[in-house]
């Protein structure tokens, strides 16, 4: 097991060290105890503490020598769960503050490769249909290509209709091939493909629900943001329909 597996439970570094010994041991006096976790006696003696106060290790006396001894892991898994019972109970609160703010749009923004793709799941909560401007050439670039298959894979077992304008290439074009599944329903799948002299996007933008998404679609600048208003996505949303209305006119299906 890693520090970091007890670390993503809410552990610090090194508590987790301190933990993970102290298991292998089963119990044992500071000097021994940080040994074995590779820490400096005297920051193992305050961590030992931290974890007493967390139920998750105990004290005695041996030969007048204070031991410190592992308790049951179950006990971090009640406390966790102790964790998560309260979470819950408060979320109906913070749900009703949160939605005293109902008329002002919210922003999260997001960075990095993780930080897009977390974007890209919550276009997947879409009720019925997803709406957006991309550039199929570039988006693999963007986002990893083992991704957008299995992004595409759950996007269908959804459902979810996807109505999109992107700059024509071949790139793009060859984009469903490779990345949809080869039995697809094409009928929840509509692209038009424009010009790339006169619409060459550089950005993701999706709509859907009381929401819009915007994505960066350069390497080198992976961040985005994710505007939750229904206003503005009702704007968007009339503003997309008439691009694709337009779009007949000049565009290669």
């Amino acid at each position: 097991m890693h520090t970091s597996d007890l670390e993503d439970l809410g552990l610090t570094e090194e508590e987790s060290k301190v933990y993970l010994a102290l298991l292998e041991l089963g119990s044992s006096y500071v000097s021994v105890i940080a040994k074995k976790a590779g820490v400096h006696r005297v920051s193992c003696y305050h961590t030992l503490g931290n974890l007493v106060d967390k139920g998750l290790v105990s004290t005695f006396t041996k030969n007048r020598m204070k031991f410190f001894a592992i308790e049951n892991p179950k006990i971090l898994v009640n406390k966790l769960e102790e964790k998560y019972a309260k979470a819950k109970k408060l979320l109906p609160e913070l749900l009703s503050i949160t939605n005293t703010l109902v008329y002002k749009p919210k922003i999260q923004y997001y960075e990095g490769l993780e930080g897009v793709k977390n974007i890209f799941e919550e276009t997947l909560n879409a009720d019925k249909e997803l709406l957006g401007y991309t550039n199929l050439a570039i988006l693999p670039d963007v986002v990893t290509g083992d991704y957008l298959r299995e992004y595409a894979i759950r996007k269908m077992k959804k459902g979810i209709k996807t109505r999109m304008l992107s700059p024509i290439s071949g790139k793009a074009l060859s984009y469903l091939d490779k990345y949809y599944p080869k039995d697809f329903d094409r009928n929840l799948v509509e692209i038009f493909f424009v010009n790339p002299e006169e619409f060459m996007f550089e950005y993701e933008i999706n709509i859907f629900g009381n929401r819009v998404s915007i994505v960066s679609l350069k390497p080198d600048e992976l961040m985005g943001m994710i505007i939750e208003s229904p206003i503005y996505a009702k704007t968007q949303k009339a503003i997309f329909n008439l691009a694709w209305l337009g779009a007949t006119s000049f565009v290669t299906r």
